[in-house]
């Protein structure tokens, strides 16, 4: 009886130890991060674009551009992904935890037995929900951004457009494509504390849960590689600067997730 008592103990004493490990590893790994530091941040947010703007062709704030609001913060240091969460990453959270979610419609839709596609295992993973998210983070030992942080990361204290600089350039993005990219794939267009596909590639969720009184909606920042055109009725994609966002309806479950949804984690410093 006793030789049994000491195995489950050595069992049990083992797995802690595994488990700690893992914990310590996660929560303490910073090279997939970059550093944002601490100080003041100003952040303007655009109302809407104007209307009849190609791709190219954005406005300075002297000739329209309209804000929603201006709000002023002063943000500790914090570390952020480098890039996106990609379907590697997400694959070894669901292997560690075996995490399900509660409603699993359209849960991982583009995912085939339990393993993202042939080829996209560095691609953004998309099919999350915001919940999924989170629990991604948790277990990681980050959180999701807040959106003056996220902002931040990709624009820096300067207040340009882009996350490499004022000017629309096609080459520094994966914007209006066919589909998502590497993650990481644009180091030209990375931010000015290296983070990178802080536009296009998909869109990012942030910690901005809100609601009308009637809906629940999240702020979804960074734009994605689908750009729809020859309607408004579509919800707008593509080039979309950073200090932009879109409004995300949390219809029920299955419907907030989608092919163009991805994110990426914070930590305190």
């Amino acid at each position: 009886m006793k030789r049994y008592r000491r195995l489950i103990y050595c069992i049990v004493i083992f797995s802690f130890f595994c488990f700690a490990q893992d914990l310590f590893s996660r929560s303490k790994n910073n090279s997939d991060m970059v550093l944002v530091p601490a100080g003041k941040f100003v952040m303007h947010v655009e109302y809407r674009w104007r209307e009849g703007l190609t791709l190219d062709e954005f406005v300075d704030d002297d000739a329209g551009r309209r804000y929603r609001s201006v709000a002023e913060f002063d943000l500790p240091a914090f570390y952020i992904d480098k890039t996106e969460v990609t379907n590697k990453q997400f694959k070894r959270f669901l292997d560690k935890t075996g995490y399900k979610p509660e409603w699993p419609k359209n849960f991982l839709k583009h995912w085939k037995n339990g393993n993202y596609p042939k080829g996209k295992a560095n691609h953004p993973v998309v099919w999350v929900s915001l919940a999924d998210a989170k629990a991604y983070a948790k277990w990681a030992g980050k959180r999701l951004p807040t959106e003056a942080e996220w902002q931040k990361s990709a624009q820096g204290i300067d207040g340009r457009n882009w996350p490499w600089g004022n000017i629309y350039d096609p080459n520094k993005a994966n914007m209006d494509s066919a589909g998502t990219m590497p993650a990481g794939r644009f180091p030209a267009g990375a931010s000015p504390y290296g983070a990178m596909d802080m536009a296009g590639n998909v869109w990012e969720w942030t910690d901005s849960l809100g609601t009308d009184g009637y809906h629940d909606f999240s702020w979804l920042r960074g734009g994605s590689y689908y750009h729809a055109k020859d309607s408004l009725w579509y919800m707008q994609g593509g080039p979309i600067a950073v200090y932009q966002r879109t409004k995300f309806w949390h219809m029920s479950p299955g419907l907030n997730r989608c092919a163009t949804v991805g994110f990426r984690c914070v930590k305190d410093k």
